[in-house]
C-alpha cells in the first residue's frame, strides 16, 4: 500500500532524511584530512636579553592557513599549539606576531612586574618582521628577538597627587 502524503509509519520522514545528510556532511568536514602539527616551544626576548614576561605569540602558517598559538610565560617561554593547546604547528614557513594586554591607566597599583613593553610592530602580521620555520621534527624550538617599546605608555595619575 502506498501513502499519498505524509506515511503513518513513518511521519518524520523527510526530517530524519534531512538530520542524516547533514550529519553526513558534518562527519565528512572531520578526520585526519587537517595539516599535522609539530611540537614546538621557545622563548620570546628583548634584544638585551631580557625575558618578554608577557603576552602571546602567534604564528600563521604560510602554507597551510592554520594559525598556532602561546601563552607567553614569565620566564619568556611558550609553547605552541594549533589543534590542542600544545600540540605545535604545521611544517613550513610562518609570519609570526606577538600581541600584549597592558593596561596603564593609573587605577591599579599593580604588585607583579610584567616587564616591558614590546614594540608595537610585532603586533601585526602586516608589520611584524618575525618569521619562523617549523620543521618536521619531534621538538622545534624557538627564539624570537623583539624589540621594546619606543615609549611607555605614561600612566595617568602617576605624579599627579595633590594637583588640581
Amino acid at each position: 500500500m502506498r501513502c499519498g502524503g505524509a506515511c503513518p509509519r513513518f511521519p518524520n520522514r523527510s526530517l530524519a532524511t534531512a538530520t542524516a545528510l547533514l550529519c553526513l556532511l558534518l562527519a565528512g568536514g572531520c578526520g585526519e584530512d587537517r595539516p599535522r602539527a609539530y611540537p614546538a616551544k621557545g622563548r620570546v626576548i628583548f634584544a638585551d636579553g631580557t625575558p618578554v614576561k608577557l603576552g602571546t605569540v602567534e604564528l600563521l602558517s604560510q602554507n597551510h592557513g592554520t594559525t598556532a598559538s602561546g601563552k607567553i610565560g614569565e620566564d619568556g617561554s611558550f609553547v605552541l599549539g594549533t589543534y590542542t593547546p600544545d600540540d605545535g604547528a604545521c611544517d613550513g614557513p610562518h609570519k609570526a606576531i606577538i600581541s600584549q594586554l597592558m593596561i596603564f591607566d593609573g587605577m591599579v597599583r599593580h604588585t607583579t612586574d610584567h616587564g616591558s613593553p614590546v614594540d608595537p610592530l610585532y603586533g601585526s602580521y602586516n608589520s611584524s618582521p618575525l618569521k619562523v620555520d617549523i620543521r618536521r621534527v619531534a621538538q622545534n624550538t624557538l627564539e624570537l628577538k623583539v624589540e621594546k617599546a619606543k615609549k611607555e605608555p605614561r600612566q595617568q595619575g602617576a605624579g599627579q597627587a595633590g594637583k588640581q
